[in-house]
């Protein structure tokens, strides 16, 4: 799951200055998708550097959701939304409430609220694309450092 934690590193969410915490939530993740993002709990996200050191901007809070009912209601509790590819099928409303952003494992051509999609390649590497529509709807920005690693990057402006 590093680069959920990368993709966190490289955004900026509406009104976060004065919150301490930054909250990840997991739709549905079962077993080994859950086991990799349970590090990501507690993490502080720097993006400054000062005086050599840098400096701590958020720390990830991890929630997990697993009853489809519980996670619509509180959807709006997240800034980013990870659906892993495999586990509890959860459907995710379009449009998504302002500054929460999803990244999908392997989502559906068709769905227009997915940000970040990551998709494995035909040698199994795992890359991913930007939906700038899907950004800006969200109310986020993202890096140009993020967008340059990105397989393509689509729709709205940067």
């Amino acid at each position: 799951m590093a680069f959920v934690y990368k993709f966190m590193k490289f955004i900026e969410w509406p009104d976060q200055t004065s919150n301490p915490s930054l909250r990840l939530c997991a739709l549905g993740a079962t077993g080994d998708a859950r086991e990799a993002l349970k590090p990501l709990n507690g993490q502080q996200l720097s993006t400054q550097v000062v005086d050599g050191k840098p400096v701590v901007k958020q720390v990830i809070e991890l929630v997990y959701f697993d009853d489809p009912t519980t996670a619509l209601q509180q959807l709006k509790s997240c800034q980013m939304i990870y659906r892993p590819a495999f586990g509890t099928p959860i459907a995710v409303p379009s449009p998504l409430p302002a500054g929460v952003l999803l990244v999908a494992d392997d989502p559906h051509p068709s769905e227009a609220n997915v940000a970040i999609a990551l998709i494995r390649n035909h040698e199994g590497r795992i890359e991913f694309s930007i939906s700038l529509t899907a950004a800006n709807q969200a109310g986020v920005s993202i890096s140009s450092q993020l967008l340059k690693l990105a397989k393509n990057s689509r729709g709205g402006r940067e």
